[in-house]
C-alpha cells in the first residue's frame, strides 16, 4: 500500500476528527495534540491505537504514546511503511 504524505497526513487527520469529534478543516497539518488540539490521554492512546491499525505498522503502545503532534505521527508512519516496503 503506498499513500503519499499528504494522504497520510488527511487520514491522520480524520482519524484524530473521528476521535476528538472535531472537524477535519479545523485541524492544521502542523498541530500538537495537547497545545492546539488540546486532546487528552485516553484520546491520544485511542488515536495512537487507530493509526497503528489503519496503517497496520505493528508498533508498541508505548512508541505510539511517545507522539505529540500530526507531523510526528506523520514521520512515524511514512518511516515504518517505507521500512516495509524495502522489506
Amino acid at each position: 500500500m503506498h499513500m503519499d504524505i499528504g494522504g497520510i497526513t488527511l487520514k491522520i487527520k480524520q482519524i484524530i476528527a473521528d476521535v476528538a469529534d472535531l472537524d477535519v478543516e479545523e485541524i492544521a497539518d502542523d498541530a500538537t495534540f495537547l497545545d492546539d488540539l488540546e486532546l487528552d490521554s485516553l484520546a491520544l492512546l485511542e488515536i495512537g491505537v487507530d493509526v497503528d491499525y489503519e496503517f497496520k505498522l505493528g508498533v508498541s503502545e508505548d512508541r505510539l504514546s511517545k507522539l505529540r503532534s500530526i507531523p510526528e505521527t506523520v514521520g512515524l508512519v511514512t518511516e515504518i511503511l517505507s521500512q516495509k516496503a524495502v522489506a
